[in-house]
């Protein structure tokens, strides 16, 4: 599977997982309408208010990842079943959740000793020449650090789902499989991204017409609505066009390995 053909798929197959749109949609509603009063510039530095955010921020990425298990399920069923049953959704969320939480603990781990390394390694380069010429490539190796690290980050929460692998397991099978098809992910990857920036600038300059000569606050609701259906549509998209991609490397690699054996 090419490129191309991964990102039509993602567009192609999102429409069967509309209901899936939908559920997420009106959780980050619900998320963006509850954070409005706490990025009020008013309640800045407040520590009760800082506080609330932080545990309002814990209780929506607990239930991120129950709807990110449902929904992996789900695009699982629409490449293996040609059908997704939201009726499985609920089940597919309670499946996964143990998997995930670990992996992006996991993810979060490596990322905090990646973090402390460059922050380490910048400072000591800087203590030794601190200058215009210096400063830009630390930037340049903390970006393509940072860059390397998403790509072989890609595949394992798909390879929990596709291949019902444990934690470890999908970790090294997910890092492996972007690890030895990088610049083809790369470029998925990059894909993916400048399509989802073009669609939020073009609804992003369209809001913001409507939203001109309308109050603060409704203008402001308004933008959130907006932010909620790209913010669960193009993920479905991505999510789609990825596992897709992952299921050709992986059907590839065993097909290859099949003809060596």
């Amino acid at each position: 599977m090419g490129i191309a053909e991964a990102v039509k798929n993602g567009f192609a197959l999102s429409g069967k997982l509309m209901k899936v749109v939908t559920i997420f949609f009106v959780f980050n509603l619900i998320m963006g309408l509850v954070s409005l009063p706490f990025a009020n510039p008013e309640n800045a530095g407040q520590p009760g208010i800082a506080l609330i955010s932080f545990l309002l921020s814990l209780v929506f990425f607990a239930i991120f990842i129950f709807l990110q298990g449902g929904a992996l399920g789900m695009a699982k069923d629409v490449y293996k079943k040609g059908v997704a049953n939201i009726s499985d959704f609920s089940a597919y969320g309670k499946k996964y959740y143990g998997r995930i939480l670990g992996l992006l603990l996991l993810y979060i781990a490596i990322g905090l000793v990646l973090a402390l390394l460059l922050v380490l390694g910048g400072s000591g380069v800087l203590a030794l020449a601190d200058n215009a010429i210096t400063r830009t490539i630390i930037t340049a190796i903390a970006i393509l650090v940072v860059l390397v690290t998403i790509i072989l980050f890609l595949f394992p929460l798909y390879s929990i789902v596709t291949e019902e692998n444990s934690v470890i397991q999908a970790f090294k099978k997910g890092v492996k499989v972007g690890r030895e098809n990088f610049w083809k992910v790369l470029g998925l990857f990059l894909v993916l991204v400048f399509i989802s920036v073009i669609i939020s600038i073009i609804v992003g300059f369209i809001v913001g017409l409507v939203t001109v000569p309308m109050p603060f606050t409704a203008s402001q609701i308004l933008i959130t609505i907006a932010n909620s259906v790209v913010q669960a549509y193009i993920p479905i998209v991505m999510m789609l066009a990825l596992m897709g991609y992952y299921m050709g490397l992986i059907k590839q690699q065993e097909s290859s390995e099949g003809l060596t054996a």
